[in-house]
């Protein structure tokens, strides 16, 4: 094995087990990220899958070209220069691919059962495939070009705001649920949220508004509220799919959860996956055992985020998702038809935004743009 000079350590070793984007810990780095919508892919068509990781991969690669002004990047980049291809909505394409079976076996816990064995096996030739195709991709442009390879290349991103534009599912992730009412946060008179109104979506006061006896308000229009939400009535790719709606994808389990996400681990990502194990009281203990084993046994497992049920707890009023079901979907579907005012929403865009507006309002990540402060590294 070779030798790796003390300040190249220390540099690899600020990376380690960050989160894929690095954009919590870490210093003197940048990634270039690039996302697959698996979504809208076909899973019978392995041609439009390379052809979609191919694209991915040199969208990553072609920006290992610039050069940075600052000195401390140059020299990051040069010990090891980072790039990521991620994917979202991997549970809707492998529904697509294997079915109401594939989810009736995630209802009762992925077992090694020889259809579950199977199962996974199909999983993993995917995966595989699909970060053999960004490796090759990307450290033959590296070769061709003079440039230094980056050892490891594929990555799970969050992708909460962007698996939306194409309705998947965030990153490996289970939805939700099939149906859900989707609550999105805007400041209040937001030329986007005014254009959604008139394109027949409902809004409503958020949940940081209330009275003076600390009831939430319900009129959008009054004086006292300050921020918006709102409201979309969403189902799955897959929700109409016969015997779809059998399952209920929010009592899948933690250990369910947990052995999907080291399958992603283990057979596509190189860097780190962004992974968020939701899970209930009673679920603790098998999870963490599943957890110190994987870490015993070096099966790959570098971290997870873990997030308690919302029905395993008190819940809050007017959350982000909530689930629905067909017919509450259908009715709230209706009653956008029957509110709408227009079936452009771009011109009831342009009627309310007149060029860039400076950003103020909403609180916390859910809102329609990164609200964070910008700040500028040290010298």
């Amino acid at each position: 094995m070779p030798e790796i000079p003390t300040h190249e350590l220390e540099q690899r070793l600020q990376r380690y087990g960050l989160n894929p984007c690095g954009e919590i810990l870490g210093s003197n780095f940048h990634c270039n990220l690039s996302e697959i919508h698996l979504n809208r892919l076909d899973p019978k068509n392995l041609q439009e899958q390379e052809d979609a990781f191919t694209a991915g991969a040199l969208s990553v690669a072609t920006l290992l070209n610039h050069r940075f002004v600052e000195e401390r990047y140059r020299q990051s980049r040069e010990l090891d220069p980072i790039v990521g291809v991620s994917f979202t909505g991997l549970f809707d394409f492998f529904v697509h691919a294997f079915g109401v079976e594939w989810l009736e076996w995630w209802q009762a816990g992925r077992p090694q059962t020889a259809v579950g064995l199977a199962f996974k096996q199909k999983e993993q030739e995917y995966l595989n495939r699909w970060r053999d195709t960004v490796h090759r991709v990307i450290w033959d442009y590296c070769d061709r070009h003079g440039i230094k390879r980056p050892n490891r290349c594929t990555t799970v991103q969050p992708s909460g705001t962007k698996s939306l534009l194409t309705n998947a599912s965030p990153g490996w992730h289970p939805p939700k649920s099939q149906r859900f009412l989707r609550r999105i946060t805007f400041r209040k008179n937001d030329p986007v949220a005014l254009a959604c109104i008139d394109y027949g979506y409902q809004v409503v006061p958020s949940q940081s508004d209330k009275d003076e006896n600390g009831h939430l308000l319900n009129d959008p229009f009054d004086p006292r509220c300050t921020e918006w939400l709102v409201e979309i009535p969403v189902a799955v790719s897959w929700a109409d799919l016969p015997g779809a709606d059998a399952i209920d994808v929010s009592q899948f389990s933690a250990p369910a959860q947990m052995d999907f996400y080291m399958q992603v681990q283990g057979c596509y990502v190189t860097h780190n996956t962004s992974a968020t194990i939701e899970l209930r009281e009673a679920e603790v203990e098998a999870l963490g055992t599943r957890i110190y084993e994987a870490i015993r046994d070096d099966e790959g497992y570098i971290s997870a985020a873990l997030l308690a049920r919302f029905d395993d707890h008190q819940t809050f009023p007017r959350l982000p998702f909530e689930p629905i079901n067909r017919a509450t979907y259908q009715q709230f579907q209706q009653d956008v038809l029957d509110r709408r005012r227009t079936q452009d929403f771009q011109s009831a865009l342009n009627r309310y935004d007149s060029g860039y507006l400076e950003e103020a309002g909403p609180a916390g990540c859910d809102s329609d743009k990164c609200l964070l402060p910008e700040q500028t590294p040290n010298s």
